[in-house]
């Protein structure tokens, strides 16, 4: 037996015998698991004995829906968050000047974790604001909720974006008094042009490293996820450079992360062509599904609504596909057998989204097609979703960090009725958490957390009828996660014959209680039976 794991408080996750005090691992997988006189008899004379002293040893856990490689890019920018000091306009102006003046001229730069509603002094920043941090190279300040940016006048002109630029299909360039644009950009016309262009801002920044640069970019952030307890991920915007260089890393041996790739419908069709299909890759990186944008985001008041957003300026967000075009796509995918992921939040764009699927997809979802955020879904919406087998990935995490913003949009009653998970419980429909990082943390026990206290980050109530427990949180980020890559069968819970992907931690999070859960510190996660990090 080359390891034993013994003496701990084993949370299995699985569901006839969901406790343990010890495990035994032989070539990268789960051999045995029991009592720890059962497992020790296993011990051989080279066999690797540790001894948990009553920590608590739970499943990897897996985010099935985080954008890794943009977060990777991202943390070698401009961090602009509150957590990193900017609490104000001007201090966000003072980190892009920062990395602007670490930056050869000409070179793109980027902020990122940026809004308004988080800062003191709620400045909406424009491009005049960011020319006080450079001149002398394009900045794309990038919104936490990523369905917007600002850009200075440098970037602006390397856009091609003037008075006379008409707004694209699904976007808004927003304008000053003389209908010049003020730097704001809305869903796609910054969407396009970071990642849906070829080459975009993404693809260059991309390229301007080197490709062992790239591939320290995306081990480095492993190393911060597995820090987390984190073992996997489903990358949704996974561009061919960056394919490329998840499969490199990997091949090199220095990846021991499972990283599954989506590719944007955009992107799609030479995959297609090539009969490349869901799964198709290796243990570490494989390809996951087709991803598709419908609507923008809530606290940006970009998703697709019936009923006009709260207060000031109303609208009913933004729309990237009308009826017929998202049923072409989705007929397009399905009908050639890949598995699709939409991003969906209002409930105007989960009504088309419902009827494009209902129209084409085999009742009970043999593909696993799934729904991203699914904020907001209506009781009938609901009762379609569990009547086609919908899946849904979805974001407590969001609650603490945007839940202001989404009381702002919604309404004080109108928003009680968002992010309905306990009701998806109790009606078997299947879900799972994630973080949709860099929008939000990626640090699971933060999502854990707000899925059973729903509070904003101001302390609001944030529909507490829809809370969950920590039990079946952490079912959500593991046993109930592996469905969406179709790995039920070897990952998600600890049972012999799976992989020997799991985290140890200092204290139970299910006996503490909910707001101490984040406190947990990770003190191993293990990926193939390997100890990858020990903190």
């Amino acid at each position: 037996m080359e390891t034993i794991f013994k003496n701990g408080n084993i949370l299995t996750m699985e569901e006839t015998t969901p406790n343990a005090e010890a495990l035994a691992v032989q070539f990268g997988r789960i051999y045995r698991v029991g009592s720890t006189a059962e497992v020790e008899n296993l011990a051989g004379p080279v066999t690797k004995v540790i001894d948990l002293k009553g920590q608590t040893l739970l499943p990897g856990l897996i985010d099935t829906h985080n954008h890794f490689c943009l977060y990777a890019l991202l943390t070698d920018q401009a961090d602009c968050r509150p957590a990193a000091g900017c609490v104000r306009g001007d201090d966000v102006i003072e980190a892009l000047r920062v990395k602007a003046a670490n930056t050869p001229p000409g070179k793109w730069i980027m902020g990122w974790g940026y809004a308004p509603y988080l800062l003191d002094d709620k400045k909406d920043l424009t491009k005049d604001d960011l020319d006080r941090a450079t001149k002398k190279h394009p900045i794309c300040l990038v919104h936490v909720s990523v369905h917007g940016a600002v850009v200075n006048s440098f970037a602006l002109n390397e856009l091609g974006f003037t008075k006379k630029t008409p707004d694209p299909p699904g976007g808004r360039i927003l304008r000053d008094a003389n209908g010049d644009p003020n730097g704001i950009l809305s869903e796609s016309a910054f969407m396009g042009p970071l990642f849906f262009d070829s080459p975009s801002i993404y693809m260059k920044m991309m390229a301007e490293y080197d490709k062992e640069a790239r591939a320290e970019m995306m081990i480095r952030c492993a190393e911060h996820y597995h820090s987390l307890g984190i073992v996997g991920a489903h990358d949704p915007f996974v561009d061919a450079l960056t394919l490329r260089t998840y499969h490199e890393v990997a091949d090199s041996g220095r990846f021991p992360f499972r990283l599954c790739a989506y590719i944007l419908n955009h992107w799609a069709d030479p995959f297609m062509a090539a009969g490349i299909d869901r799964g198709f890759g290796s243990e570490w990186v494989k390809m996951g599904a087709v991803k598709i944008f419908l609507d923008g985001g809530m606290s940006s008041r970009t998703a697709a609504v019936f009923e006009p957003f709260a207060g000031g300026g109303g609208g009913t967000g933004i729309l990237n596909y009308d009826q017929d075009g998202i049923s072409r796509e989705i007929q397009k995918f399905d009908g050639a057998g890949y598995q699709i992921s939409v991003h969906a939040q209002g409930d105007r764009a989960q009504d088309m989204l419902l009827r494009a699927f209902e129209q084409t997809m085999v009742k009970g979802n043999p593909l696993r097609h799934h729904i991203v955020h699914a904020g907001n879904l209506t009781p009938s919406q609901i009762d379609m979703v569990e009547d086609l087998g919908l899946y849904i990935t979805s974001q407590a995490n969001f609650f603490s960090l945007l839940g202001d913003g989404f009381i702002e949009a919604y309404g004080p009653d109108r928003s009680q009725d968002l992010y309905r998970f306990g009701t998806f419980l109790k009606r078997k429909i299947k879900f799972a958490l994630s973080s949709d990082c860099p929008v939000a943390e990626p640090n699971p026990l933060i999502g854990v957390r707000d899925a059973i206290i729903r509070r904003t980050g101001n302390g609001k109530p944030f529909g507490p009828s829809e809370s969950i427990t920590a039990q079946q949180a952490f079912e959500l980020y593991t046993r109930e996660a592996a469905y969406f890559s179709f790995e039920e069968a070897i990952r998600g819970t600890l049972k012999e014959g799976k992989m020997a992907d799991f985290v140890v931690m200092d204290k139970d999070p299910l006996a503490l209680q909910p707001e101490e859960i984040p406190s947990c510190q990770v003190k191993m996660t293990v990926v193939g039976g390997n100890i990858v990090f020990k903190g």
